[in-house]
């Protein structure tokens, strides 16, 4: 593994390129999604990833340890851009693996920190340290990732506009072919990275530069310039000739069986797994469609009586995690350990609808949670998450959460 990206510069600068990655998610914790705040004591409850449920214990970090952190994350990636830049290619596959390791420990700690970002480059990173035939493996993976998402954006709220969490540089008239041109580019003319002809390629490369300058007003600064410094391997590889060894094709395509089959997860979860999350971790999470929710608790009295509802409201919510069963499954829980001793029985109910719908789906109606917990099965359905087929009106006093 380390000999092939040894004796293939053009692998040597994609080593430097991933390992600047993790620099700019330093910059995209500190500028946009503040990890300081996320992780401090005091923002509680947590939200937890379902394998660690009690992730609240590691909640202690002071600001100025996250931003230590942040910083040393960063100083790290340009030094080990140096390493491959200077061809001392064991210690860089090394540190870069060190590297994947620290950020994959970081995203742990909150599920809030999840995007569909770090499952993309840690797909790419571990492809790159760990299968053979890198460049083939890495540009198969680069078209994959743009094809599915693709696949995901065949909605109506895509292809309308209506997904979109910003405002596009674009006249009104624009907007809808716009949307239909970006499913055409990534489920069709994408394959023109692989194409031999140059000018095919320069031209599909170009059509991709112009689509992440725009998508800068509604997706921040972080995925398009990542997905462009991810891109600029492909240039390399035309400059640069490959090494005349052989390589073995079907790690390659394995890989990319794998990668594809893990897609398809979504679809062994019953109901609409838009709006029940189920087999989405497994899955890229891209644009499909917004979503409004109402989440709230309700106490009870010793008695039994039902109290007023109260709404539960959770910080620094990513748009495509808004309306996430796991997260008001963690907050209430979180809620509960907090107020052990101190609350009685607590239901918990969240209800999601598409934008635009009038009424709500009934996804989560759990009782007595605190003495309860509702545990998250990544392989098989939640029976606390409803399918959907309820359909409700608007609680009255619990306000609604849209994605900006």
């Amino acid at each position: 593994m380390i000999r092939e990206i040894h004796n293939d510069r053009a692998l040597r600068y994609l080593g430097a390129l991933l390992a600047l990655a993790n620099g700019l998610v330093a910059l995209h914790w500190t500028f946009v999604h503040p990890l300081a705040e996320i992780l401090a004591p005091q923002n509680w409850p947590a939200i937890c990833w379902p394998f660690w449920p009690d992730c609240t214990e590691i909640h202690t970090f002071s600001p100025v340890t996250v931003h230590a952190l942040l910083v040393a994350l960063g100083v790290l990636s340009i030094v080990v851009a140096g390493f491959f830049l200077a061809a001392r290619t064991t210690l860089a596959w090394w540190s870069l693996a060190f590297l994947a390791i620290v950020k994959l420990s970081i995203v742990s700690l909150d599920y809030r920190l999840r995007l569909n970002q770090h499952a993309m480059t840690a797909w790419l990173v571990f492809a790159f340290l760990l299968v053979p035939n890198k460049r083939r493996v890495i540009a198969w993976l680069l078209v994959a990732i743009y094809f599915w998402a693709g696949v995901l954006k065949l909605t109506p709220e895509w292809l309308n506009g209506a997904a979109l969490y910003g405002r596009l540089p674009l006249p009104d008239w624009a907007l809808v072919p716009a949307c239909v041109y970006v499913v055409i580019l990534e489920l069709v003319l994408i394959f023109g990275l692989l194409a031999r002809n140059a000018r095919i390629f320069w031209m599909t490369m170009a059509q991709l530069i112009i689509f992440h300058a725009i998508s800068l007003p509604v997706v921040n600064f972080y995925y398009p310039v990542l997905m462009l410094l991810l891109l600029a391997f492909l240039p390399l590889c035309r400059a640069i000739p490959p090494p005349a060894t052989p390589l073995p094709r079907w790690p390659s395509v394995a890989t990319l069986v794998v990668f594809g089959a893990v897609q398809f997860a979504p679809l062994a979860f019953p109901g609409d797994v838009l709006l029940t999350g189920e087999g989405r971790l497994w899955a890229l999470h891209m644009f499909d469609a917004p979503l409004e929710c109402q989440a709230w608790l309700t106490p009870h009295a010793p008695d039994g009586r039902a109290g007023s509802p109260t709404p539960l409201r959770v910080g620094f919510l990513a748009n495509r995690i808004l309306c996430d069963p796991i997260v008001y499954a963690s907050a209430a829980r979180g809620i509960c350990a907090h107020n052990a001793g101190r609350v009685g029985m607590l239901d918990l109910h969240l209800q999601t609808r598409r934008a635009g719908e009038a009424e709500f789906h009934t996804i989560v109606d759990a009782h007595n949670v605190c003495a309860q917990p509702l545990p998250y099965s990544l392989t098989r359905h939640n029976t606390w998450i409803q399918n959907g087929d309820q359909r409700v009106p608007a609680q009255a006093g619990v306000p609604e959460f849209r994605g900006q």
